[in-house]
């Protein structure tokens, strides 16, 4: 067997990458799903979706990877999902009292293009991260719509100590074969959800409420981008990755988003383009091991890739309050609402570094490790995906 690289080896370039994702998931949700736009410019403003949807399966595909890359032969399964409990429930549980607090306070329904439901069901399944699991929009992406990709992490922690056992006993020799066959499933997916029948959701979406359930919400089915970030770091390790241009990786991009508008809809929920990702990230990581990473690795950068999850967890009620102050038709200028645009993500932005600094870490430091001593953690990818 080839011999393996080490898995203690920082990859800081990966930390800052999650700010990235989160932020473009971030910019969608502030300017599009928000509703402050309307008429052909809030039309175009949607044409983001496939990159918001595309950054949250980088965000799984990237957990896989970081997952697989920090443990150690000494890890305990046990302490393994202790340590992912604390990185991921008291920032849910924050962000999800901040949500509950507001439809408390507020009587008018939030003015946004998908607003979610705000019933006990919606915010019991939510509390709960059990949401996933039922194919009804109201429930799937209510309360605190982003909690759903969190739910999702949670299945894939559940099963990562059996899915690693599983891949570090492929042969070096067929971990290419692996990483191909999870690529193609992922690629086929989308085609199979065309066949799951349901109701219409929304006017602007061109997809049934169980078919969107299945492809871009249902754990198993996303399971697969898990799993292809863990063949991803296995094959890093055991350095049988092959090197793949930048501009092989540049064209898959390009070449998925010409053909998209002629594809089944069902393929602009990003799990499609997975195995492009999986190659960003593999080169992103080769990067830092060889010592060739410039920009991503600065301090600032990887500051805000450690506050990401935050970001990603609590943008959404910062979004809520101030569009429900903004009110349903407000008399503001296309440059005023694009200002609120940049102000929100801004707020979003700074909060996630306090909450970070002042809640997530300190939680963490405390209670995720079993002795009063604790190792260095790994980056995490929790959607700001939830590593």
């Amino acid at each position: 067997m080839t011999n393996e690289l080490s898995t203690g080896s920082r990859l800081p370039s990966l930390t800052s990458l999650r700010f990235f994702l989160a932020l473009v998931v971030v910019w969608y949700h502030v300017s599009f799903v928000s509703g402050l736009f309307d008429g052909a410019l809030q039309q175009g403003l949607g044409a983001a979706s496939p990159f918001a949807a595309g950054a949250v399966s980088g965000f799984f595909v990237l957990s896989g990877f970081v997952l697989t890359w920090a443990h150690r032969p000494s890890d305990r399964f046990r302490a393994f999902w202790r340590r992912r409990f604390w990185k991921l429930f008291p920032n849910h549980l924050l962000a999800w009292t901040a949500v509950l607090v507001f439809f408390a306070v507020t009587t008018a329904d939030v003015p946004m293009t998908s607003p979610p439901g705000d019933s006990a069901g919606a915010a019991i399944a939510n509390l709960l991260l059990v949401q996933v699991w039922i194919p009804y929009a109201s429930i799937f992406s209510g309360f605190n719509t982003p909690a759903w990709s969190i739910a999702v992490e949670l299945f894939f922690y559940s099963l990562f100590p059996a899915l690693l056992i599983v891949a570090r006993r492929i042969p070096t020799h067929r971990l290419r074969g692996a990483w191909t066959a999870l690529a193609l499933l992922i690629v086929l997916m989308p085609l199979v959800a065309t066949t799951v029948p349901g109701p219409k959701m929304y006017d602007w979406l061109p997809l049934n409420e169980r078919s969107l359930w299945f492809i871009y919400v249902f754990p198993p089915v996303r399971l697969l981008e898990f799993m292809l970030g863990i063949v991803t770091a296995r094959l890093l390790q055991t350095g049988t990755w092959p090197r793949v241009n930048r501009l092989v990786v540049a064209a898959a991009f390009l070449v998925f988003l010409a053909v998209l508008p002629a594809l089944p809809p069902q393929y602009a929920m990003g799990s499609a383009i997975a195995p492009a990702l999986a190659a960003v990230i593999a080169k992103t990581a080769l990067a830092d091991l060889e010592g060739r990473a410039r920009l991503l690795p600065r301090p600032s950068l990887i500051a805000l890739g450690e506050a990401s999850y935050a970001l990603y967890i609590t943008h959404f009620p910062v979004m809520m309050a101030i569009r429900h102050l903004i009110g349903t038709d407000p008399n503001l200028t296309v440059g005023a609402r694009f200002a609120i645009v940049l102000v929100v993500i801004g707020l979003s932005v700074a909060l996630s570094l306090l909450v970070f600094r002042y809640f997530e870490r300190p939680l963490m430091r405390r209670w995720s490790s079993g002795r009063n001593t604790s190792r260095p953690q790994a980056a995490d990818s929790v959607p700001a995906s939830a590593s």
